[in-house]
């Protein structure tokens, strides 16, 4: 038995069943990931591919990704993503380690504008990351059935919020007593944008954090998940600060500095006034659903 063989044989020795659910689009680079997967340290126990045909969302896939799979621990990514080879071998351990209801990561972006604003927006975090991202994440299933029993769902698939369903599951968790680990092993993210496509992905950025605003302030009582201008620091230390997020969105950012070529820069600005317009989009298609259930 070689060096490699013993590794995975050790690192398998945990007591776990372990599926892995990717909701996919038909995107062809589902093949590197599935690729990579087969040559994890410890191996997943089963895989569940869920795919969108009708385009009903990823929240929809995860959720039925969870209805088919059989194991304990639910871990999920992406069909534009490649793990390490030892993700699920890190996610493992630092679920059983640290006793948590769920572990994960972030990404390593493949795209030179996004991996410069990646790296920005964790400068301007103090380093500080949180588990939840669903393209690098583990779940003790225990925890998405009882999510599922008191809320009627997993991952929150309704009309109003197309996105950012990922966060609004680790709000719920960990406003329930749930530990979350974050495990610095980002997987390699092979998403690539046109202009026009980045400019759209921050318009729907926009909307799921008007959806996650809402959710923050359903009980301000409790401590947000991650900092932000709109609903305060994480250790409840202050408030929203609204003037701060208008002029930010409506005349910087200003870090010109830490990107390479203006054109990222600029795009990077552009983005963040089409993420403040998303937002506003999202408050208004909120008003109106909410209105609606009234």
């Amino acid at each position: 038995m070689n060096s490699h063989q013993q590794k995975k044989e050790k690192a398998n020795k945990d007591l776990h069943r372990v599926s892995v659910i990717i909701p996919t689009v038909r995107r062809s680079s589902i093949e590197k990931t599935k690729a990579a997967l087969n040559k994890q340290t410890r191996p997943a126990d089963e895989l569940v591919i869920v795919l969108d045909e009708e385009r009903r969302g990823a929240a929809w896939a995860r959720n039925e990704g969870v209805r088919r799979a059989t194991g304990d621990l639910i871990a999920y990514t992406d069909d534009d993503c490649i793990p390490p080879h030892d993700w699920l071998e890190q996610l493992v351990r630092s679920i059983d380690e640290h006793d948590a209801a769920g572990a994960g990561g972030t990404y390593k972006e493949t795209d030179p504008l996004l991996d410069e604003i990646r790296q920005l927006q964790t400068k301007k975090a103090n380093h500080h990351q949180s588990a939840g991202n669903t393209g690098n994440i583990m779940y003790k299933r225990e925890w998405l059935e009882l999510c599922e029993r008191q809320d009627g769902y997993v991952f929150n698939d309704s009309s109003w919020a197309p996105s950012g369903e990922d966060w609004e599951l680790v709000w719920r968790l960990v406003n329930r007593g749930a530990r979350l680990v974050f495990v610095d092993n980002p997987v390699i993210h092979l998403r690539k944008d046109s202009p026009m496509g980045y400019l759209r992905h921050q318009f729907g950025r926009g909307v799921s954090i008007a959806f996650l605003f809402h959710v923050q302030r359903s009980s301000p009582q409790r401590k947000p998940v991650q900092a932000s201008l709109l609903w305060g620091q994480t250790d409840g230390a202050r408030g929203a600060r609204w003037l701060t997020a208008l002029w930010q969105k409506a005349v910087g950012p200003f870090e010109i500095k830490h990107f390479t070529q203006k054109r990222f820069f600029w795009l990077f600005w552009l983005g963040s006034k089409s993420e403040g317009l998303g937002f506003l989009w999202g408050m208004v298609k909120h008003f109106f659903y909410a209105t609606l259930l009234i």
